[in-house]
């Protein structure tokens, strides 16, 4: 593979905007108008209470992130908004997010890009919904913050060593989950850990950073002593030693998008572009989160009194399809579930593929980012229930490809429920049943358990399929909250 370094000032520019065609092609749920609607209306904006994704430094390209409080929501949806140039250190633009306001407290999230002309404050007058404040970015002269790597291989190489730390408890994983912060400066913190809602567990996407702001802290910032302290937490979450699967496929989709960065898919994509936060404080008692997102790969974990309360939603995706190969070992990390499938459905006979196929063509994820809740009323489908036990074994081992990412405490228990709610379970497809080509898309819905598979045109790779898969559960995304 190509190796292409990253210069510091690049890794520091988090989420660089990428170009038209990827927007498109990967199906945004953003509303890329620039008119705001007078609907939406607050009651008061705080630009004093603003939290930044990133420092600035003057000379120094930057693309992050201003979290932007207000009070009175009055829970309208809002479009993006246009520009708004800096004055006093000029060169930067804040744009507005689209998205939908609190009934009552909330936060705007306001893109910010541009290189700064020189140290000092970078000043943008905001205005939205009847309310007006200045919000004041510092841009310091050098860079003062963690050591930085290099470029997004120097992540997945550093990520790569392996523990036995699977099967953790949740006092474990809370260990853990201090021990990485403990090497955090009180700023990266600040970032990194944020207040439990609903509104921030949603906050992921299957588009590049840069195109859909994450929330925490990015692996492009971390020193090798932070990302070390990362690794354990994740390898404590997930199962380890299975080719593909678990901590495998996670690092597995890390390279796979530093592949794009060497074939000109540019800084929006790589591993420094996943953030890692946590929604709520790490304890044994009450209600937090760990949120682990980027382009292609998402897995929440949620905890509630002691106990895993929710795993999903959790998003894969992989481009290119194909194997990639870095620092000695080569990945194909959502392969065997593609595999999968084909086999469910090519194992069934020609009247059971007709009662399974859908009508249409579905060319993408129907509960795919930004989409909770929305499951369909009515299962559509074959019901496993009329299989035979070897059929059936089959539905269940594509299930267990989703549920055995976990540590194996964990997916014990999940995978006994989905087990027990096999007979009333569903299968259903699009296009071929070789899960094979472009608009090939299956699907599994039971009680409980929701995941989908889509093979869809290639974005960076033209001419060539990738897959986006999304695991729900009816009842416990985002932990039932």
């Amino acid at each position: 593979m190509i190796k292409r370094n990253i210069s510091k000032a690049v890794v520091l520019s988090l989420l660089v905007f990428g170009s038209i065609t990827v927007i498109e092609s990967c199906k945004a749920t953003d509303d890329s108008s620039t008119v705001t609607p007078s609907s939406a209306s607050v009651s008061a904006l705080t630009c004093s209470s603003v939290t930044y994704s990133a420092s600035a430094v003057s000379g120094t390209t930057y693309t992050g992130t201003a979290t932007v409080p207000y009070t009175g929501g009055n829970g309208m949806t809002y479009s993006a908004g246009s520009a708004i140039s800096s004055t006093g250190v000029t060169g930067l633009t804040a744009t507005l997010q689209a998205g939908t306001l609190a009934s009552g407290a909330g936060n705007l999230t306001y893109a910010i890009t541009g290189t700064p002309s020189g140290a000092g404050t970078a000043t943008f007058a905001l205005s939205f919904g009847g309310q007006s404040c200045s919000l004041a970015l510092t841009v310091s002269s050098t860079s003062s913050g963690t050591t930085t790597t290099t470029n997004s291989s120097t992540i997945t190489t550093a990520l790569s060593a392996t523990t036995s730390l699977s099967g953790s408890t949740v006092a474990q994983i809370v260990t853990l989950a201090e021990a990485f912060k403990a090497t955090l400066s009180s700023s990266q913190v600040t970032t990194m850990q944020l207040t439990y809602t609903k509104a921030n567990a949603q906050k992921w996407s299957n588009l590049p950073a840069a195109l859909s702001a994450r929330n925490g802290i990015n692996l492009g910032v971390l020193s090798t002593t932070q990302l070390a302290a990362f690794r354990n937490l994740m390898q404590g979450l997930l199962a380890l030693g299975v080719v593909n699967e678990g901590y495998d496929e996670m690092i597995g989709n890390l390279v796979a998008d530093d592949y794009l960065v060497t074939i000109g898919g540019g800084s929006d994509y790589g591993a420094g572009n996943y953030y890692v936060s946590f929604l709520g404080t790490p304890s044994t008692t009450g209600l937090w989160a760990i949120l682990f997102t980027g382009h292609h790969y998402t897995q929440p974990y949620t905890f509630n009194a002691g106990a895993f309360t929710g795993v999903t939603p959790a998003f894969r995706g992989t481009e290119p399809q194909a194997a990639v190969t870095a620092a000695g070992r080569t990945y194909q990390a959502f392969e065997q579930e593609r595999v999968a499938f084909a086999a469910m459905l090519t194992g069934l006979s020609t009247a059971e593929q007709t009662t399974a196929k859908l009508s249409g063509t579905y060319s993408d994820l129907v509960l795919g980012p930004g989409q909770d809740g929305k499951f369909p009323s009515t299962k559509s489908g074959l019901q496993v229930s009329t299989l035979s036990t070897d059929k059936q074994a089959l539905v269940l081992a594509a299930i267990k490809l989703y549920v055995n990412d976990l540590d194996a405490t964990t997916a014990a228990g999940v995978l006994a429920k989905y087990t027990s709610e096999l007979a009333g379970t569903y299968i259903a497809y699009s296009g071929t049943t070789a899960m094979a080509t472009q608009n090939d898309y299956v699907r599994i819905d039971g009680p409980s358990v929701w995941i989908e598979f889509s093979y869809q045109g290639g974005i960076i790779i033209k001419n060539t399929p990738h897959s986006h898969s999304v695991w729900r559960d009816h009842t416990t995304d985002y932990g039932g909250n």
